[in-house]
């Protein structure tokens, strides 16, 4: 069975801690378009960087992301 990353549920943890995008990069101290490619999924944060994303939104690193399975 194969693993593949979803979609980004960033937008959604945002959402729910009230925190803009650009406001979330700076915290985490990456551009603004680093992260809007992270949710688009054309990026990926380093492990660090998820770990500290994680960190900040009060969550998993698996909850970062959907994950697929297929």
């Amino acid at each position: 069975m194969a693993l593949r990353v979803g979609r980004s549920r960033i937008p959604e943890l945002l959402e729910r801690k009230g925190w803009t995008q650009a406001e979330f990069a700076r915290r985490l101290d990456i551009s603004e378009g680093f992260l809007s490619q992270v949710i688009s999924g054309k990026r990926y944060f380093s492990y660090p960087t998820a770990a500290k994303a994680a960190f900040l939104l009060g969550c998993s690193m698996e909850e970062l992301h959907e994950i697929e399975f297929g």
